[in-house]
């Protein structure tokens, strides 16, 4: 049996070879393993915006997973019609790019509440943009690595071939993905995302990219031995000591600050005044109707219970105080008396 001694990135090398039939991989091409890195990536990041598109449409919102695929940059947005909304972006910290997004007109004018001083295209665009920030925020979270998405720029292409990718990038190659937005189930509005190769194969770098345990050189490294033949370890043993408690015997505490209680006087209780209590079966609930009479565990004349959020903290007599009814208070009642009306 031979032992396989190749480098790692030889033994990467020799991998991508199988995948491609034994061809190096081209530069405008993705590895089955980067394509569904990418997919899973973008999966994870559009399904987070879910919530926050919910809250902007007021209606329910579902994110479907996209598809990827990688064409040249004359064919971009080549399978979405036309009249459509186009969306320069611009990805800036642990990878750069730029991002052109492209959305059904039709789609998205008929899901989107404008407001009176908003425009359907100034809601498209403010829509867009909260979308892909927070895109950008799951990218971050899931690349441990800080990313963040500013919108460049937007427009309407009224016309299949108007917009021409050339006019703002250099790029040959990039990643197209589609996927939907279903809103509540009813409609869907279908969206084209575009990647710079570079900039795609960039994010799969920092995603995939391996523990490095040099990282943890200096807390896993084991102790050397020292001449006396003790370790560095042993050398190093900690001196253990009993804990020493402050005394809390004859403690002046220092008055609390009148203040303090302040902060406590704008509290709103709920004050319930309860004329009495009864029960009764389901039966008997069921036969109530307009004057049906409802006899209380409560002798006439006998004390009210004031209650402060449900708690029983005083009884009084009910008055009339103009046209409204109210208590009079006549007692408060002391600890044991509150323990003892809750049994």
């Amino acid at each position: 049996m031979t032992t396989d001694h190749h480098s790692p990135e030889k033994r990467k090398n020799s991998s991508d070879d199988q995948k491609t039939g034994g061809k190096a991989m081209p530069e405008n091409a993705l590895s089955k393993t980067e394509t569904e890195a990418i997919i899973e990536l973008l999966n994870t990041s559009l399904g987070g915006s879910a919530a926050l598109l919910t809250s902007l449409l007021a209606e329910q919102v579902f994110v479907t997973s996209p598809t990827l695929t990688v064409t040249s940059r004359d064919a971009v947005f080549g399978s979405i019609g036309a009249p459509f909304y186009v969306a320069l972006g611009e990805y800036t910290g642990s990878a750069s790019g730029m991002q052109v997004l492209a959305v059904s007109k039709k789609d998205m004018d008929a899901a989107l509440k404008t407001t009176e001083d908003q425009t359907e295209f100034q809601a498209v665009q403010e829509l867009i943009s909260k979308m892909f920030d927070s895109v950008a925020q799951s990218m971050s979270a899931l690349l441990e690595n800080e990313l963040t998405y500013s919108l460049s720029g937007m427009d309407v292409v009224d016309q299949t071939g108007e917009f021409s990718l050339a006019n703002f990038t250099k790029e040959q190659s990039f990643t197209e993905s589609e996927f939907q937005l279903n809103v509540s189930g009813k409609q869907n509005i279908r969206f084209c995302l575009c990647l710079p190769l570079p900039l795609a194969k960039t994010l799969v770098e920092i995603l995939t990219a391996p523990f490095n345990p040099q990282e943890l050189k200096e807390t896993s490294e084991m102790p050397k031995q020292s001449d006396d033949g003790l370790n560095e370890q042993a050398q190093a043993t900690p001196t253990v000591q009993n804990v020493q408690f402050s005394s809390f015997d004859n403690t002046e505490t220092a008055p609390s600050a009148p203040n303090n209680l302040n902060m406590l006087l704008d509290i709103p209780l709920q004050v319930t005044v309860e004329l009495g209590r009864t029960k009764r079966v389901v039966k008997e609930i069921l036969e109530i109707s307009q004057g049906s009479i409802i006899e209380l565990d409560k002798l006439a004349g006998e004390p009210v219970d004031i209650l402060i959020n449900n708690k029983l903290i005083a009884v009084g007599e009910v008055v009339v105080i103009d046209e409204n009814f109210g208590v009079r208070v006549t007692d408060v009642l002391s600890t044991a008396e509150r323990i003892s009306k809750l049994r």
